[in-house]
């Protein structure tokens, strides 16, 4: 016995008695309606024939008495009991102490099926024992004397190890108080039932009202276990589903294939259960899972295991009744080549069980024996109703993974597209698996013979445009400030005032002309660290200017201090701009998809810029043709054509009228690309292809060689190329959309300037037909 449970026991007087049960009896035998009622008469005889057995007894007193415990239990079970078979018990109230018990009740209770009886819950704190059984004897209490009714549960949850097989089993002990008489030492105090049954009154409470020494105890009490294993391990297994994570998952699947097996209550039965993953909409072997597999558990040859897992998939997809082998023979390792390793693992009989969710294959449920005939199907149908939870782990266990791969791109890479998404899973998956991982860096991805296209479309003289939005502002805050210091001169005898307005003339003067990055930053601090201060001061210290100060300070940005009247005119046009160009192209990127896979990237300047890459190393299950190429170049000259005519259209809703031009980069070599981890974006490779690069960054502003007038012009398309053949391709596409009318019929043929490094540069330009429809 525990100290802290023989403490609390000692506080209720606790006797052993027939009593109760012979006055049980009695009243049974009044019921002359019930056949029973003479039986239950001679038994009261039998007791009362023998005065000394219905005084209190010891524990010592009671093998005295064997004959009357064996009246009482032919009486209360009936007589199907078995006590070989059933489990019941007889013991002493209030208290872990069983005096009388089937055969199989000591059987489970005691360590090795003999010695006492440990009717303490392993595993169970001592707190929710005392708590439980606290709890238990109140309920008598208040229903018998109160006449409350309690819905308090005293069934207590024991868990025992087979001395057979070694398994947990889980049994629900019942105490039936029927027997048992509650006397109470003096007067009972008076119970709320709104506190006790309403709202649920605790323990705790009860206790400081009913102290346990109020009451004695006098009779048996009879204890009944129902094996609820089953129940359990469905409990047990939700709980697994529950928690199971990427920390976790290895170890839950081995807590699960424990608990299965405990189910089938066979030790020498393993249970195995392996989910498949898909990469790349392929299975693959998950070595972490794959190593504890009757099937596929081996060492030091990877390659034999992947051949196996592959036979395995295809059986499973092709078959989807359970795989039941009886005895395992020459005849079933010939039709079934994927077990060929079972027989020297000793493996007999075998059962495999594929799971599907929605004609998916999830993964597997082994069973194994080492006897023939072993896993008959009774046996193993015990475990047929866990089966759905099995399938939500496996689904859990998918989820997972994509999630792991999922983390991984995001950490080593960025978001990405659909079309090059699947290389970047088969990155991620090799690195979750590298067992040098976190040692070495991820894999390069790297995509090779990549046909590039490069767009931009620009804001027309945006630098220009932002530069007389700014000049503007300053002018309009510097003409307001000479107002108000003129005012002020007048009112005010301060001579600063004066100095200050030379300086704001000074200011004006030289910005009416031009304004340059110099000339800006003193502009801002002379009104950032003279006007601000200063004006600030006077409207605090002279009520009669506050007035006009007032609508000064409402008139500059109440964040900046400045006027910005013009320039937020013209970044609301630049972002109206720029909202159409975006929604324009993502548009146009889901469409261009659909005929082949192609990496699209844009990024925003004044404008949007984008690159487009296409070839057959970035299809993963579709051929590549150089039709899909020149389908691409016509998307892209067609394209063009419509944001030159949307930009044109949209001028006229701007509050800055600005306009845009158009520009391609014609380069029909293949290049590789590769993506950069730091910049965490695709660049080129190699010396060649970094020139397409170079060139990209230096044609925005070129101009043309004989008039030095820029490239690229509002309403026009400019193709900037190297060689006469690039430019061929591009007539063609050219002359289409001119027989269309969306461009008009002529077309430039131009000369560039030579660029730093480059040379030999040459455009086409083309002029939109901005009434086209």
């Amino acid at each position: 016995m525990r100290p802290g449970l023989f403490k609390e026991e000692a506080q209720v007087d606790t006797r052993i008695s027939f009593v109760p049960f012979v006055r049980f009896l009695k009243e049974k035998a009044q019921n002359s309606n019930d056949a029973r009622s003479r039986f239950y008469k001679h038994i009261v005889e039998r007791f009362e024939s023998n005065p000394a057995v219905l005084q209190p007894l010891e524990m010592e007193d009671l093998d005295k008495y064997k004959e009357y415990l064996d009246i009482v239990t032919a009486a209360v079970f009936p007589i199907m009991t078995d006590t070989d078979k059933d489990v019941y018990g007889i013991g002493v109230p209030f208290r872990f102490s069983i005096f009388y018990y089937s055969s199989l009740f000591k059987h489970l209770f005691t360590e090795n099926g003999n010695g006492n009886v440990a009717m303490i819950p392993s595993g169970i704190s001592m707190d929710k024992i005392a708590q439980d059984r606290r709890g238990w004897l109140y309920k008598q209490v208040l229903e018998r004397f109160y006449g409350f009714e309690m819905n308090y549960d005293h069934a207590i949850i024991h868990h025992v190890n087979s001395h057979e097989t070694g398994l947990r089993r889980y049994f629900k002990l019942h105490l039936d108080a029927r027997f048992m008489d509650i006397k109470v030492k003096g007067p009972l105090p008076d119970l709320d039932r709104e506190m006790v049954c309403n709202h649920g009154g605790s323990i705790e409470e009860l206790a400081e009202i009913l102290p346990l020494s109020m009451f004695q105890l006098e009779g048996f009490v009879i204890w009944t276990v129902q094996d609820v294993t089953r129940d359990e391990m469905m409990n047990y297994i939700k709980n697994l589903v529950l928690k199971i994570s990427a920390d976790n998952e290895a170890k839950t699947y081995l807590q699960l294939n424990d608990a299965l097996q405990a189910v089938l209550e066979n030790k020498e039965i393993a249970v195995h259960v392996m989910p498949f993953l898909k990469v790349k909409n392929k299975y693959v072997l998950e070595s972490e899972f794959a190593s504890s597999s009757v099937i596929l558990g081996m060492q030091g040859n990877e390659k034999q295991q992947q051949q196996l897992y592959q036979q395995l998939v295809q059986y499973l997809e092709n078959h989807k009744e359970p795989l039941n082998i009886a005895n395992l023979d020459d005849v079933s390792l010939t039709l079934y080549p994927f077990l060929k390793f079972l027989p020297h693992k000793g493996v007999r009989s075998f059962v495999l069980v594929g799971i599907e969710y929605e004609n998916e294959l999830l993964g597997m449920v082994e069973i194994a024996s080492l006897e023939s005939n072993g896993l008959a199907y009774q046996k193993v149908a015990r475990i047929e109703y866990l089966l759905p939870l099995v399938t939500l782990m496996l689904r859990k266990s998918v989820d997972i993974q994509a999630a792991r791969i999922s983390n991984v791109i995001k950490q080593k890479f960025t978001a990405l597209q659909p079309s090059v998404e699947w290389k970047f899973i088969d990155a991620a998956w090799q690195y979750l698996h590298d067992p040098e991982k976190g040692k070495n860096e991820i894999e390069n991805i790297t995509f090779s013979e990549v046909y590039p296209l490069y767009g931009a479309v620009d804001v027309r003289n945006s630098s220009v445009e932002r530069g007389m939005a700014l000049q503007e502002d300053l002018r309009e805050q510097l003409l307001l400030i000479q107002q108000c210091l003129e005012r002020m001169e007048k009112e005010l005898e301060l001579p600063l005032l004066e100095e200050l307005q030379f300086k704001n003339q000074s200011l004006m003067q030289r910005i009416s002309q031009s304004l340059v990055a110099e000339e800006e930053a003193q502009v801002n601090e002379f009104l950032d660290y003279e006007i601000a201060p200063t004006f600030r001061h006077l409207y605090d210290s002279y009520p009669s200017l506050q007035p006009m100060l007032a609508k000064y300070f409402d008139t500059v940005n109440k964040t900046e201090g400045h006027v910005f009247h013009h320039r937020r005119r013209y970044e609301e046009s630049l972002q109206r701009i720029n909202t159409q160009l975006n929604e324009f192209l993502e548009k146009e990127r889901d469409g261009i998809q659909n005929s082949f896979p192609c990496y699209f990237e844009k990024y925003r300047t004044d404008g949007v810029e984008y690159n487009i890459y296409i070839g057959q190393s970035i299809a993963q299950n579709k051929k590549f043709d150089l039709l899909y190429l020149r389908n691409l170049q016509l998307w892209q000259l067609t394209s063009m054509a419509g944001i030159a005519r949307m930009t044109h259209k949209l001028q006229h809703e701007l509050e800055v009228p600005l306009q845009t031009t158009q520009l391609i980069l014609i380069h029909s070599n293949p290049i590789d690309i590769s993506f950069r981890l730091d910049e965490r974006r695709f660049d080129v490779e190699g010396a060649y292809n970094i020139r397409y690069e170079i060139i990209k960054k230096r044609i925005d502003k070129v101009h043309i060689r004989e008039t030095g007038e820029r490239l690229t012009q509002p309403g026009k398309i400019a193709l900037v190329y190297n060689y006469a053949r690039e430019a061929e391709e591009y007539r063609k596409y050219i002359h289409f959309l001119q027989n269309k009318n969306i461009l008009l019929p002529e077309i430039e043929m131009l000369e560039l300037e030579e660029l730093q490094g480059i040379s030999g540069l040459k455009a086409m330009r083309v002029t939109v037909n901005m009434d086209f429809e």
